[in-house]
């Protein structure tokens, strides 16, 4: 299970750089709308990193993220996640409270899984957004990323 976890963070890393890279590029045509979404991936990804190590977080949900510095919040992101994979036993459940007070409970496994699952969704969010001013949406589909 390691072997798939690891395999589809290197998809959300590569993704995410390609997008945070293309971005950059067109910031000024972009609307604020992107860039919620886009902070939000990198925001979330960290949190559920603290969560699972039991550390504090240093984004906030909805924190607005400077462009400069998204490439390397997803690249830190994506090292701790990959540290987890490698040093905690996957199905170990964690207790957690969300930012709005309220506790649950999940095993590491469906916490990385959501990261996943929550960064192509808002991944495919961004996309239509840049559909609709006019710019090229990225391919960012997985079964692309995996063609030979």
């Amino acid at each position: 299970m390691r072997t798939f976890y690891l395999d589809k963070f290197q998809y959300n890393l590569d993704k995410n750089q390609q997008m945070i890279q293309y971005l950059v590029e067109h910031q000024k045509e972009l609307n604020e709308k992107i860039h919620i979404l886009v902070s939000h991936i990198l925001n979330a990804h960290e949190i559920w990193n603290t969560r699972i190590l039991k550390v504090p977080t240093q984004f906030g949900v909805w924190q607005l993220q400077n462009w400069e510095q998204m490439m390397n919040i997803d690249k830190n992101n994506h090292e701790v996640s990959v540290s987890i994979l490698e040093s905690k036993e996957l199905d170990v459940i964690v207790d957690y409270v969300t930012s709005t007070g309220e506790n649950y409970s999940n095993s590491i496994q469906d916490l990385l899984f959501h990261v996943i699952n929550h960064s192509n969704y808002h991944r495919a969010q961004i996309n239509s957004e840049l559909k609709s001013l006019g710019l090229k949406p990225l391919i960012t589909d997985y079964v692309f990323y995996k063609r030979k």
